[in-house]
């Protein structure tokens, strides 16, 4: 398998078994060997579905994007995955509002 057949996504962070250990998980290839080999014992339809789908994006009949998404949602049916910290504001190079200059009068 070459590395474009892994069909890489943004990275998605997951509970692992054991506590405290959290799995990153960058592609198709690991989503699936995450999901076959280390998924909780319960397994719910949105489980079926991304096993489903992240077997269809392995052999090409579905983009990386669709199996991230399905991914996270059957992570999410299972309680493991880790919400995204919000990512900050991107810098636009002008000055914060908050930061300007306050107008003093002075005193008399």
């Amino acid at each position: 398998m070459v590395y474009e057949d892994y069909k890489t996504f943004q990275r998605v962070q997951v509970f692992g078994r054991q506590p405290g250990q959290l799995v990153s998980v960058t592609s198709a290839y690991d989503a699936a060997r995450f999901v076959l080999e280390e998924w909780p014992d319960q397994a719910g339809p949105k489980h079926l579905m991304a096993r489903e789908i992240l077997l269809k994006c392995l052999e090409g009949n579905c983009s990386a994007a669709v199996a991230r998404v399905a991914f996270i949602e059957a992570a999410r049916e299972a309680g493991i995955y880790m919400e995204a910290e919000p990512l900050r504001t991107a810098y636009t190079g002008k000055p914060d509002p908050k930061w300007e200059k306050r107008k003093t009068t002075a005193l008399r």
